[in-house]
């Protein structure tokens, strides 16, 4: 479902193309900037918690989008112009990052070579963006977007091997990946073994929020990620747990083989076997 635009955000968006086309990009980006500010501020306090700074941004780049159907190389140049004038610690930098994704949807290979370097980047809110963005191509870019993935969580870079994880996880754009869980996997069983803390955690996460729809198919990996041996795979086995344990506590305890589980607010303890009537212990 596209999203319905306002008056005033599509009038906005028109001056801000025709500024950064015509090479006006101090203007630009300043009028970009109060659009992003306008459209926050416009979010009723009751959606406040499901709607951040991710969702006005992605409601820019459509807004961009929108207005470019005719001419889809308008939307890369905009991206690259936005890109190359903006400092990686300005929120707006989520942007272009949107419209890459979207223009490689026509032409993934085009934007890997982006992907890569944003991935990697030193700012953690770049890393986010990009694995936010890179979810809108998996799913009609599979061919490319999955052996390339797969390719990346064999990478010696930690940043690039969590930006793996973190594309396939099954939110927002992805949730088709609760119904086919074996395509992420595939690439998932790669970092199984993580050792850093960065990727490793996001691997346990993953496997959590798969474990939402596929229990079964996660008990049995956690199962064997205990068996292996491996300390990283028990860790992550263990944080794979930090849902499905709310249902079965003592299961989930005997599986890791501990008396207590914790999870941030969440503690689970192993209850204790009460005590033989008093009846019993006088017939032994």
């Amino acid at each position: 479902m596209k999203p319905d635009f306002l008056l005033p955000e599509t009038q906005s968006a028109q001056l801000i193309i025709t500024n950064l086309l015509k090479g006006h990009i101090s203007q630009g980006v300043v009028m970009l900037r109060a659009l992003k500010d306008e459209i926050y501020a416009g979010i009723p306090a009751r959606q406040r918690q499901s709607r951040g700074i991710t969702w006005v941004l992605q409601r820019i780049s459509q807004l961009f989008i929108s207005e470019c159907t005719t001419q889809p190389q308008e939307i890369r140049t905009l991206a690259d112009v936005l890109f190359e004038n903006l400092d990686l610690n300005d929120f707006l930098v989520g942007v272009p990052i949107f419209l890459m994704a979207e223009y490689g949807k026509s032409k993934p290979a085009d934007v890997i070579e982006f992907f890569l370097l944003v991935a990697d980047s030193d700012e953690w809110v770049v890393r986010e963006f990009a694995a936010a963005g890179f979810h809108k191509l998996i799913k009609p870019c599979r061919e490319v977007a999955l052996p390339w993935l797969r390719q990346v969580a064999q990478s010696d870079r930690p940043n690039l091997r969590r930006f793996v994880s973190e594309t396939l996880r099954p939110v927002t754009d992805n949730r088709w990946l609760q119904d086919e869980p074996e395509t992420s996997l595939v690439i998932l069983r790669l970092l199984f073994r993580e050792s850093h803390p960065y990727p490793r955690t996001s691997v346990g996460n993953n496997l959590s929020d798969l474990a939402r729809r596929n229990p079964k198919l996660i008990l049995g990996l956690v199962k064997e990620l205990v068996e292996s041996g491996d300390k990283n795979s028990y860790w992550i086995a263990y944080r794979a747990c930090r849902n499905m344990v709310k249902e079965s506590p003592e299961e989930i305890m005997d599986i890791l083989g501990v008396d207590e589980y914790h999870y941030k607010d969440r503690n689970f303890y192993r209850r204790k076997k009460s005590a033989p009537p008093e009846k019993a212990l006088q017939e032994y």
